[in-house]
């Protein structure tokens, strides 16, 4: 056993303490030949005084606080425990009301790169763009699941914002591309309506909204045609495609026409968006990004008709610009867009919620490497 740090004093020194505790003074008999002995036994004796003082002021301070607690508690008893039985009461979910949007665009479905071209950042060929859009798809249902814990979602609108074939409107695309435009809108046919299944199947809508703007890679010339770009584009004809697929569904409204902008119904009563590829934003570069000429050409549109929110494609650039929403691609990130210096992103597509109260609420993109 380890020995007891503190000595225990001899009845000489008991009596000594009780001497000077009682009278102040040290007895004859103790002054011979212990002064050395007194002084030690004088200041141990101080110590345990100013301990002894502390420990008064700590019990009457405890006391103080116990008195008061137990006015605490006589009080709360009066008010019949209110203090400690609120609660905060769970909001009515359904008090929320949002419409889900969806934004797919840029899948170019037939274009082939190669890791190596891209410094193995990114590989893309039919049988990955089949498994992205999957994924797609399935995001779509998730995400407005998710959000249905907190908002009613009845509707959801795909926009189909082109560029989902490359085409061969340059000569090196007739070289590197796995299939023709005509091949590769077969392709795209094929896995857009499994898809567009899914989410009448899985979905729980009451009503799909499907606005469907051409891009510019799914042209049937070399050069851009503006007054007949929709006569002149295979998307187009893909749109009138799905529509004659659907025309029996009562589900699925199609938002088809030749003019570059598509616009929404007016949700809530409230909220008008204007639908289109992005091509016909001129930005050539620069420090600033796309949101100086996006903002201009807004401004410019907003002229003639005002909306309350502008979402395209084009740019491989998935951006929530405030008034604006840029979408990613389903294709990634290739050799022209190293070639311009475009900033990287992973493969992604546009999902967001149109609230009753608030508008544009969340944003989120869909990855889908």
């Amino acid at each position: 056993m380890a020995k007891n740090k503190f000595k225990r004093l001899t009845q000489e020194e008991l009596e000594l303490i009780e001497h000077l505790r009682k009278y102040g003074y040290v007895p004859e008999k103790y002054l011979v030949s212990n002064d050395v002995k007194f002084k030690q036994l004088s200041k141990k004796y101080k110590n345990l005084k100013i301990k002894y003082d502390e420990s008064l002021m700590l019990i009457e301070k405890l006391n103080k606080l116990n008195s008061v607690f137990g006015e605490l508690l006589k009080e709360s008893d009066k008010l019949g425990n209110k203090i400690y039985k609120y609660k905060i009461k769970p909001h009515n979910k359904y008090k929320s009301e949002s419409v889900a949007i969806a934004v797919a665009s840029d899948w170019h479905i037939e274009e082939k790169v190669e890791p190596s071209t891209v410094n193995n950042l990114n590989e893309y060929n039919p049988k990955i763009a089949k498994n992205r859009i999957e994924k797609f798809f399935k995001k779509i249902v998730d995400f407005t699941e998710m959000h249905r814990s907190n908002t009613h979602i009845d509707t959801l609108i795909l926009a189909l914002l082109g560029d989902f074939i490359t085409g061969f409107i340059h000569d090196e695309f007739k070289e590197s591309n796995f299939m023709s435009p005509l091949e590769a809108i077969r392709y795209l046919y094929e896995h857009m309506t499994k898809g567009i299944n899914y989410l009448l199947e899985y979905g729980n809508y009451k009503k799909i909204i499907i606005p469907c703007a051409f891009g510019n890679h799914g042209r049937t010339t070399k050069e851009i045609r503006y007054a007949t770009a929709a006569t002149n584009s295979f998307e187009q004809f893909f749109y009138y495609m799905l529509k004659d697929l659907y025309k029996e569904n009562k589900k699925i409204q199609f938002i088809i026409n030749s003019s570059y902008h598509k616009f929404s119904p007016l949700i809530f009563d409230k909220y008008l968006i204007r639908f289109h590829h992005g091509d016909a934003i001129r930005y050539k570069g620069g420090v600033g990004g796309i949101t100086i000429p996006v903002n201009k050409a807004i401004a410019q549109w907003n002229k003639s008709t005002y909306v309350y929110l502008d979402v395209f494609g084009h740019f491989h650039q998935q951006l929530d610009g405030g008034n604006f929403i840029s979408n990613g691609s389903l294709i990634g990130y290739n050799a022209y867009a190293l070639s311009i210096k475009a900033t990287f992103e992973e493969p992604k597509q546009t999902f967001f919620l149109i609230e009753k109260n608030y508008g544009k609420t969340v944003v989120q993109p869909i990855f889908l490497k």
